[in-house]
């Protein structure tokens, strides 16, 4: 709604003009200062895990407010190093509410990325997430507890110059990968609950046994697995 504001005038003559219906200080936009920027009480998307490369499952959500009261209209800007976000800036709602949907960057590590009333501004507030492997994806193995401590599958074969990803799931807890033999597979180091995940690119053809500390051993024993390495394909 639109305000109109009587100003005090005092001429040269010294006459009184008319006294204004509000202060100096309501006829000016808000200060940023004057907003508070915080995650969003309900569902804000911090802490998720989510696939390298892809959309995280759920927008980052922020709100914004004044006097303790949600404001609308107020430019929330998000930006990261990983990745990217769409919008990249958006005006809040009725419910003080800004969101930005977080495509991860196409490595496997803990991301950030940040919201702020001021492009590159000071007082960010910090959403973090993990990028791991597709556990859809091909020579994926998963480490689970359901239906049983084991790796699924127990025993993958691929090429020489593959990559098998061994992802933790949701309600996986307490396992880790180490190899019988050698170094290979790498030691996924001490026991671990999800969000976890293991990736290393083979590159000699052989046959790399593996187990669990805690449920498994040396030799097939318990919670067990192999990865079976051959020779690329020939060219011919």
């Amino acid at each position: 709604m639109r305000r109109t504001w009587w100003r005090l005038v005092a001429g040269l003559t010294g006459g009184l003009g008319l006294l204004a219906g509000c202060g100096a200080e309501d006829r000016e936009a808000p200060n940023p200062a004057d907003f508070v920027l915080q995650k969003a009480p309900n569902d804000s998307g911090d802490e998720q895990v989510g696939v390298a490369g892809r959309a995280l499952e759920r927008s980052l959500r922020v709100q914004v407010t004044r006097d303790g009261e949600p404001a609308e209209g107020v430019a929330v800007f998000w930006s990261t190093g990983e990745g990217s976000l769409t919008p990249a800036s958006a005006l809040t709602g009725a419910d003080g509410i800004g969101a930005s949907t977080w495509i991860l960057k196409d490595l496997f590590a803990e991301q950030a990325a940040f919201a702020s009333l001021q492009p590159g501004g000071p007082s960010a507030v910090v959403f973090l997430a993990i990028a791991g492997p597709d556990p859809e994806a091909e020579n994926t193995v998963q480490v689970l507890n359901a239906g049983g401590n084991r790796f699924e599958p127990a025993s993958i074969t691929i090429s020489a110059g593959d990559t098998v990803n061994w992802f933790w799931p949701p309600g996986s807890a307490g396992h880790n990968v180490v190899p019988d033999d050698g170094d290979l597979p790498p030691h996924s180091g001490p026991p671990a609950d999800h969000p976890k995940f293991l990736s290393f690119r083979f590159i000699t053809p052989g046959v790399y046994r593996y187990h669990c500390a805690v449920h498994g051993g040396a030799g097939g024993v318990g919670m067990a697995g192999s990865v079976t390495v051959e020779p690329p394909p020939s060219l011919d």
